[in-house]
């Protein structure tokens, strides 16, 4: 990949992430520079990867978001979360036989995307032990999310299902966060009524367990939520 389009502060920001912590700026810049490293520009809901249409490749969002949908059987797209700026996804697309890609990712805004492919990914795991190990963890990492995933679709308690979500975004954003999506589209995710999701939102704030301003939650009594 060229880097003349790419800041110092950017770099930076790859080199501290966490699949190249640990490793030496020489070691990620090398993969960096690599041919099978290729930075794409997207412009505002241009579409980057869909179920017939996607690259076997890690993909880092070097500057914008991106949202992920599903296709429903109504032929609606089910919105399931924003990716912004440095973070991965495309992890679903490496290493399997499957043809289709399971969700549609789009860009919200202008925004520039490295595409690291499945061949340098591999070669990196055979080459660098450090990247190997932080790529297992982000592997790991991601089947504790499913699995919460999974207990909190399972679970059919409007309040249960809130908790479910609150500790499992606890987890990744900490104990002060913003919603990824609206209210409406949470109770979609959660399928549960919006009505339901206020009241149970109503309940634990009262129980001072929460404290919520808009979009934004605290999780003021984190340790009475996990007893839930």
């Amino acid at each position: 990949m060229n880097l003349a389009g790419v800041t110092r502060k950017q770099l930076s920001q790859i080199c501290s992430t966490f699949l190249f912590e640990g490793m030496k700026n020489s070691e990620t810049l090398s993969i960096l520079k690599d041919e099978r490293a290729i930075c794409t520009d997207y412009g505002k809901g241009e579409v980057i990867f869909r179920p017939q249409q996607y690259i076997r490749s890690l993909a880092y969002i070097l500057k914008g978001a991106v949202s992920v949908s599903m296709q429903t059987g109504t032929r609606e797209r089910f919105p399931m979360r924003k990716i912004e700026a440095g973070s991965f996804f495309g992890v679903a697309s490496m290493f399997n036989d499957d043809t289709p890609y399971v969700t549609e990712i789009t860009a919200v805004k202008e925004t520039r995307i490295i595409f690291f492919s499945e061949a340098l990914v591999e070669q990196c795991i055979r080459d660098h032990e450090i990247f190997a190990m932080n790529y297992v963890r982000f592997l790991s990492d991601r089947i504790r999310f499913l699995n919460r995933k999974i207990n909190l679709l399972a679970n059919s308690s409007s309040e249960n299902s809130l908790i479910g979500y609150l500790l499992n975004a606890a987890g990744r954003f900490g104990e002060e966060f913003r919603l990824e999506v609206s209210y409406t589209e949470l109770a979609r995710n959660l399928n549960i009524g919006r009505s339901s999701l206020y009241r149970a939102m109503d309940d634990l704030e009262e129980k001072n367990i929460i404290r919520r301003k808009g979009r934004n939650i605290i999780l003021v009594n984190y340790d009475a939520l996990k007893k839930y």
